[in-house]
């Protein structure tokens, strides 16, 4: 038997590989092997993922949702290989390879998943809204300025297909959870990587998404009536983390309510001071 030439490849199975390999390879090394493979690249299906780390996300649950790595005693210090430095120039680096990204997309990327310590510029958002129509997943970093908060906020009205966001900061949460009701009707999945759950958000979580299947709380303090009112109005939920949670702790209440959900994980919540 010959030796297989993978140049010759169909390139519909080209798109269907490059699809799953990560944009630094991508960019960085697919294109350089011979002209097919780069021509393949430029097919906007390549181009679906956007994760802008090095590693990719841990995923979990039926529908393979990212989830990235919480360090127990740095909430917001994940533990993944950031891309680029965190330098001026590696911001503008990030930039660049965001414009390439989505620009090469067309329209058709679905997923897009920041490095926690990647720093977004103010319009970013509302850029890669306007681009990216077709969104359903979005992780965003840990850091984000107020403005570019409301950015996200505003610019759920543009992605009806949302099903995923993963985000680290309250500031207009309650507007983003008020939108992705309005709007979002297939959204199933939320993340919150924050100190404190308060008594408004949960509240706001419990009211307008009452069908999500997916809530990660973990790390968070929270109120026992604050997870509560969640577990009494998300009656859908099917995968519930609040492990490592200040606040509560698996009393007969939580655990009777919490029975229908398929996943739910409560390891070293507690009750303190």
């Amino acid at each position: 038997m010959g030796q297989r030439d993978w140049s010759e490849l169909p390139v519909h199975c080209l798109v269907e590989i490059f699809g799953r390999v990560g944009i630094e390879s991508l960019v960085e090394a697919i294109p350089l092997v011979c002209r097919s493979w780069y021509e393949a690249t430029l097919y906007p299906q390549c181009w679906q993922q956007l994760v802008f780390t090095k590693s990719p996300c841990l995923r979990t649950s039926k529908r393979s949702i990212p989830r990235l790595k919480l360090d127990k005693d740095s909430r917001f210090d994940f533990n993944i290989v950031v891309s680029l430095d965190h330098t001026s120039n590696g911001h503008d680096s990030l930039e660049k390879l965001v414009r390439f990204a989505v620009g090469r997309s067309h329209g058709l990327a679905t997923e897009i998943v920041f490095h926690p310590k990647s720093h977004l510029k103010e319009g970013q958002i509302t850029w890669i809204a306007q681009r990216c129509p077709s969104l359903k997943l979005l992780a965003l970093p840990s850091y984000l300025s107020y403005v570019i908060n409301f950015e996200v906020s505003d610019s759920i009205c543009k992605w009806k297909d949302l099903e995923a966001l993963q985000v680290v900061s309250l500031i207009g949460l309650k507007k983003t959870i008020a939108n992705i009701s309005k709007n979002c009707h297939n959204f199933n999945h939320l993340s919150i990587y924050v100190h404190r759950i308060d008594g408004d958000v949960a509240l706001a979580i419990a009211s307008q998404l009452p069908h999500i299947k997916t809530l990660d709380l973990r790390f968070a303090a929270i109120e026992r009536d604050d997870l509560i009112v969640i577990l009494k109005g998300c009656q859908e939920l099917e995968h519930l983390d609040v492990s490592e949670c200040k606040g509560v702790a698996g009393d007969d209440e939580i655990m009777k309510l919490a029975r229908r959900i398929h996943v739910f994980k409560h390891e070293g919540s507690y009750v303190g001071q």
